[in-house]
């Protein structure tokens, strides 16, 4: 699937968006991590102070990158 904006043509596939030089991977919300997780939004909180769940602070949003979130599962992983 392909977007214009401006001269420069957007290009988007799956959850990764590359304009020119620069991409970007579709973040996702607290809100839909705890459903994603299925756990309370106050246990997703702890995760991010005690261990390490990687977000970022946008003003006062906070949102998860998807591919981060899947290698922080994975580490956690119990065989």
């Amino acid at each position: 699937m392909h977007m214009r904006k401006g001269p420069r043509a957007t290009h988007i596939s799956g959850n990764v968006i590359v304009s020119d030089k620069v991409m970007f991977e579709t973040l996702i919300s607290k809100k839909e991590l705890v459903v994603a997780f299925g756990v309370s939004n106050s246990f997703v909180n702890k995760l991010m102070v005690e261990d390490g769940l990687p977000y970022f602070k946008i003003g006062r949003a906070v949102r998860f990158r998807v591919t981060e979130i899947s290698n922080w599962l994975e580490k956690r992983r119990m065989m």
